[in-house]
């Protein structure tokens, strides 16, 4: 495999976005979320982070914190990279499955669950979460390789595809 090869991504997975599981300890999903990539050929996370940027330029200055940050990031994520999540999610009111809104997606990762948005973040830096599936085999006939590790046998949207079968954060 050449360089170029090795650093290829899939516009589509970047675009389309790809599922992240989240497991209980007998590897049952508990709940999921699809994402685009944040970076590379979703030039609309990029966007959005200017202009959430621009937007709090003086809180920034003003309150060099983590909190801000993180709650920034997350307005971005909200806007450019989350698509939908599903299973056990409860909202800030309780309910449950909470609906996948913008402000849902703020309060979870910056209230509620930032070490969550932390691991999330991480997953999706991963190259081969991004990468094209590759032949195994030279023939017409090859079956497709994942690079990215499986969901498994999915307990809730099975439709999905790409699962990262980790452990739920404790």
């Amino acid at each position: 495999m050449n360089l170029n090869k090795r650093y290829k991504t899939d516009k589509s997975k970047e675009i389309e976005g790809t599922v992240i599981d989240y497991t209980d300890d007998l590897g049952n999903v508990i709940a999921w979320f699809k994402c685009k990539r944040p970076g590379g050929r979703n030039t609309e996370f990029q966007k959005v982070f200017n202009r959430k940027l621009k937007e709090n330029r003086q809180e920034i200055v003003a309150n060099e914190n983590e909190d801000l940050s993180n709650r920034i990031l997350a307005e971005v994520f909200a806007e450019a990279v989350i698509l939908e999540w599903g299973g056990d999610i409860e909202g800030p009111d309780g309910e449950m499955p909470a609906e996948c809104t913008k402000e849902n997606i703020i309060w979870l990762f910056s209230e509620e669950a930032p070490d969550l948005f932390r691991d999330l973040s991480k997953r999706l830096e991963y190259r081969s979460r991004w990468q094209a599936e590759e032949k195994a085999g030279a023939g017409k006939n090859s079956k497709p390789v994942s690079t990215t590790s499986s969901g498994g046998d999915r307990k809730k949207k099975s439709s999905k595809k790409d699962g990262d079968k980790a452990s739920a954060p404790q």
